[in-house]
Formats: structure tokens, C-alpha cells, sequence
């Protein structure tokens, strides 16, 4: 497309004014007023858009999104020319198909094949056109049964599959969307997806309205934000998204999110109210320490009923993020009955063995076994301060150390073996909390230690860089707002004909069933359902007939190996 095509669409100071007029009181006197003509009818006027600006290039698909009121579906009306702008001008250069609303553009009394034709004389086709396209219409709605039906006795599903049908059919210049797809079931919504897809590879030109962030950030190049009939934002779709979801969490959730403790999972049935730092369990409050020193945690919980599987943990961060020591009930004392009302839990730490610095403690309440579900968490609940212990160490950590030495005159000269030593399968062998949100990407084998749990073996260097999975392996990363697909990047380079049987799951449910076959890595995709705040994901890929190479007389390793990982990304 040149550069000097005119945009598609396009919006100049555009204001749409709309009148509402008030129903006065059902009295005697009022009513004879009105017969009279003595009594003024009562209205507001409301501006629905108050000086939009926007245009919307040749081929570029975008996205509006705002809370309800804000004027998105009135730019959609303006652009079908349902309705007209009170001021400023609106061009749309094309034919122009709008699903606005279930029902639009369909005659209630007129059956599903009649409203076919309809609609395609609407855009200039004659019958002979829409009499081409008409069998692939109704089998893309999947109404062969009901066509002949008049749509008004159609359900909102029927209606929207019929619209979209036609939509992706008659093949429009400009096509508006506006949120139908939240109607259907999963199977047509994945078709609506796939047709939209093609639309887009043809250089179609569409506007789409959606409260789903993912939607949006799947198919559309840019992202306008309306906030009360002005444009607030418009730019790079994660980044709008992103911001919108948050001003949004921010109006509904006032206050410092960052200061104050944070429900996850189960918010009203048990939260940490409040913590302190102390000396000792009855000592005072005290937030420097010396290296070697002990300090205590208090914290109190506050439950709404009684809960007899709660776990409470802690974790120790130096303030550059270094995970230095976690804790937890469920490795020490065990899950924790907690009655109705406000309970204190202590948790003494040290000899504080980190060296100078400031650090904070996290908190968290969990059920037991489920502990990427907690009932509450609070980063950074307290932040204390370590000293420069007298003397000469210095470093990260205080680590206690004796020194000796003796005359070698009668022993052998130190030096360095050259048999290989065997060395020990290194894997987690229990599940690992995770306190921060991980990163949206691990590269396998760089800087993933903190964000991989249980069933993973040592980095290898192929290349390129990757870890073996065992049977069963665990790895965290985090979901944005606007990010809907993880991706990972594997390969089973030794399997049968039949290839390698692999489940995913996703914070304990299964979101994908698949088989591994090539002998080089291949990308898995799997969609994620949207989030509106950054999300921890614990992935759990089971394999399940892992690979003995020394079973099979391939080598002599006797290691159990599931996949090969090279990636894992949310995007």
C-alpha cells in the first residue's frame, strides 16, 4: 500500500450528542399539564463522543476498548451510518459490513435465507453473487436445520453465528465488530478466530470493540483507548492494554497496592492484616540488626471462618531481589488450624548470616498443597537493615570458618586427579515457592534456577543451550495483561514412530494434549485465558513414556529424559 493512500476510515473532531429525556411523576396535575401542552419535557444532554480524532489505515485491523459509556460502540454506528455525527466528519472509504449488536441488520420476520440476500443487496451484490456464496454461508453458521426459520424466534447464538457468516462471506472493505464474538461456544468462537485471520491476510480493514484484552491484543495492529467519549490513549496494543487494565484495577481498588497486603485465590477467607519486626517474640519492635543476630516475625491473621490446612511462609530478600532463605510452617511445625477472628503467628529467623545491606520479608498464607493458590500475599511486608559486624568479612553472607595448618614435609604433593568424577543427577525434589512473579521468558540453562521447580536435569550445551525434562517437570513464568499465548521450543531427538505423548498443565489444569515427533526443536503454542494483572504460572509438562537411553542401546546413560526445552514464553 503506498504511503499516500488515504486511511480507510477516518475521524475529524467528532462529536455525537444524544438527548435523554426524563418520564416526570405520574400525577392528576401533571398530567393535565401535559395535555395542555403547558408542562416542558424534562431531558440532559449527554455527549457520547466530545472531539474524537482517529484514522484507520488501508489493511490495519483496530482495536477499541473502554469501559461502558465511554463511546466505543457510537464510532462503530457512525461508521455503519445508523447514526450521524452532531459535529465533525466521519469517512469510511468502502463497503462497509458492521455486526454491531445481535440482530442488526437482520428483519425479525424475514427467515435466514431471506436475511442472506438481504443483507448482500445492502452491499451491492446481486443474487447471483450471494446465490454463489449462500451454501458456504449457512454451513459457516451451521443453521442448515433452521434457515428457513424467521430469525426472530433465533437464539443470540443463531443470530451471531448467522451475522459473522455473512460478514466473512460478503467480504466487505471495512468490516466493525463489536463484541458479538462473546456469544457462541468455544467451537465457533475458534472458527470466528481462524476466519478473522484470513480477513486480516486479505488486507481487510477492521475495526474491533472488546472487553476481552486478549482478543484485542490477537488481532489488532493498534489499540485506541476511550475514556468518557475522548481518546485517552491510542498506540502499541500491549502497551494500551496494559495501562487501561491497571487504571481500571486502580479505580476499583483505591489506595498504595504496593504498601499494602495483597488477596490472591480466596481474599474474604483468611488475609495477614499486619506484621511487625521484632527483637524477640515479646520484645520490642527492631529493624536493624548486626550479622549473627537473631530477629522475630510477627504476624496476624485475620479469618472469616475456621481453615485447618493453612500454611504460612516467609522469604528473605536482599533488596537487589536475591532470594537469600524462605520458610514455612509446612516444613517445621506443619499446616495450622486457624479459628474465626485474628490469630498471631512468630517466626524466628537467625543467626542472621547475610552481610551489610538492606533486605525485606515477603509473607504468605496458603492451603495446604496448594501453594500457588494463597489465600493472601504481601511483598514486601517488612524491610529491615544488617550492620558492618566487626572485623574483616565481608561479602553476601557472615560464614562462620576455622582456619588450621600444618607442615607438609611427609605427605604426598597436593594435586589434582585426572579420573572423571561421577557427578550427582541434580534435580529439585520437592515443589518450590515462588515469591516474586518470574520472569515472561526462561531460557533454559541461563539465569533459570530460581523459576524451575522439581524434575529438571543440569543444562547442556548441544547447542544450543537447553535442559532435559525427567517424566514430570515444573517451571514458573508470568502472564501479562495483553499476553495470551505461551510458546515453548522443544524437541525429543530419540523416539519410536509414534513420537513422544506430552501433556501440559496450567496451575494444575490440562490445557493441551500433544506429540512430539521431529528430531529438531518445534514451537508449541497454547492460548491463555486473559488476566487483568500480572499472573504466576506454574507449567507442569508431563511425558508420558520418558526415554532410558542406556534401556535402549542408544548410549550409557542411565538418566530418565523427558523432552528437551529450549524456551518457554508467554507472549
Amino acid at each position: 500500500m503506498p504511503d499516500h493512500a488515504p486511511p480507510a476510515i477516518e475521524l475529524r473532531d467528532v462529536r455525537k450528542r444524544f438527548v435523554i429525556r426524563h418520564e416526570a411523576a405520574r400525577t392528576f396535575q401533571g398530567m393535565a399539564l401535559a395535555l395542555l401542552g403547558r408542562r416542558p419535557m424534562e431531558h440532559e444532554e449527554f455527549w457520547a463522543l466530545d472531539g474524537v480524532s482517529l484514522a484507520v489505515a488501508p489493511g490495519e485491523t483496530l482495536g477499541i476498548i473502554g469501559p461502558n459509556g465511554s463511546g466505543k460502540s457510537t464510532i462503530l454506528k457512525l461508521l455503519a451510518g445508523t447514526i450521524r455525527a452532531t459535529e465533525g466528519e466521519v469517512t469510511a472509504r468502502g463497503r462497509v459490513f458492521g455486526l454491531l449488536e445481535l440482530g442488526a441488520g437482520m428483519h425479525p420476520d424475514l427467515t435466514g435465507r431471506e436475511n442472506i440476500f438481504l443483507n448482500g443487496s445492502f452491499l451491492g451484490l446481486n443474487r447471483r453473487a450471494i446465490q454463489a456464496m449462500y451454501d458456504d454461508i449457512v454451513a459457516f453458521a451451521e443453521l442448515e436445520q433452521f434457515i428457513d426459520t424467521p430469525v426472530k424466534h433465533y437464539s443470540s447464538g443463531m443470530f451471531m453465528r448467522l451475522g459473522f457468516a455473512i460478514a466473512i462471506h460478503v467480504d466487505p472493505e471495512i468490516l466493525l465488530i463489536d463484541e458479538v464474538l462473546a456469544v457462541g461456544d468455544a467451537h465457533f468462537a475458534a472458527k470466528c478466530h481462524a476466519a478473522l485471520a484470513r480477513v486480516k491476510r486479505r488486507g481487510r480493514t477492521m475495526v474491533l470493540v472488546s472487553h476481552d484484552p486478549i482478543q484485542v491484543r490477537r488481532f489488532c495492529d493498534r489499540v485506541v483507548w476511550l475514556d468518557r467519549g475522548k481518546v485517552r490513549q491510542a498506540g502499541d496494543p500491549q502497551q494500551v492494554i496494559q495501562d487501561y487494565v491497571q487504571h481500571m484495577q486502580g479505580e476499583a481498588t483505591p489506595g498504595d497496592a504496593s504498601a499494602a497486603p495483597r488477596d490472591r485465590g480466596k481474599p474474604t477467607a483468611l488475609r495477614i492484616r499486619a506484621a511487625v519486626l521484632r527483637e524477640s517474640a515479646t520484645g520490642p519492635e527492631q529493624y536493624t540488626v548486626l550479622p549473627g543476630d537473631t530477629v522475630t516475625v510477627a504476624a496476624e491473621l485475620e479469618a472469616e471462618t475456621h481453615l485447618t490446612d493453612v500454611i504460612v511462609g516467609c522469604a528473605l530478600h536482599r533488596s537487589d531481589g536475591l532470594l537469600v532463605a524462605e520458610s514455612s510452617t509446612e516444613s517445621t511445625i506443619g499446616p495450622l488450624d486457624v479459628p474465626p477472628g485474628r490469630t498471631i503467628v512468630t517466626c524466628r529467623l537467625g543467626p542472621v548470616p547475610v552481610g551489610v545491606g538492606a533486605y525485606n520479608i515477603s509473607l504468605r498464607a496458603w492451603p495446604e498443597h496448594k501453594r500457588h493458590q494463597p489465600y493472601h500475599r504481601w511483598d514486601n511486608a517488612l524491610t529491615f537493615f544488617v550492620g558492618k559486624f566487626a572485623g574483616f568479612q565481608r561479602g553476601a553472607v557472615v560464614v562462620p570458618a576455622q582456619w588450621r595448618a600444618r607442615v607438609s614435609r611427609d605427605h604426598p604433593p597436593l594435586e589434582r586427579g585426572d579420573a572423571p568424577v561421577a557427578q550427582p543427577d541434580m534435580i529439585s525434589e520437592s515443589p518450590r515457592q515462588i515469591w516474586r512473579h518470574p520472569p515472561a521468558e526462561l531460557r533454559l540453562g541461563d539465569g533459570d534456577d530460581d523459576w524451575l521447580g522439581e524434575g529438571w536435569h543440569p543444562a547442556e550445551e548441544w547447542p544450543p543451550r537447553l535442559r532435559w525434562t525427567t517424566d514430570r517437570a515444573v517451571a514458573y513464568v508470568t502472564q501479562s495483561v495483553g499476553q495470551g499465548t505461551l510458546r515453548m521450543s522443544v524437541c525429543r531427538p530419540f523416539h519410536d514412530l509414534d513420537g513422544a505423548s506430552v501433556q501440559l498443565r496450567l496451575n494444575g489444569r490440562r490445557v493441551a494434549t500433544l506429540t512430539v515427533r521431529h528430531m529438531d526443536f518445534e514451537d508449541v503454542i497454547v492460548p491463555l485465558d486473559p488476566v487483568t494483572e500480572p499472573t504466576t504460572l506454574q507449567l507442569e509438562i508431563v511425558v508420558d513414556e520418558p526415554l532410558v537411553p542406556a534401556a535402549v542401546g542408544i548410549d550409557d546413560d542411565t538418566r530418565v529424559l523427558g523432552l528437551a526445552v529450549r524456551t518457554i514464553s508467554v507472549e
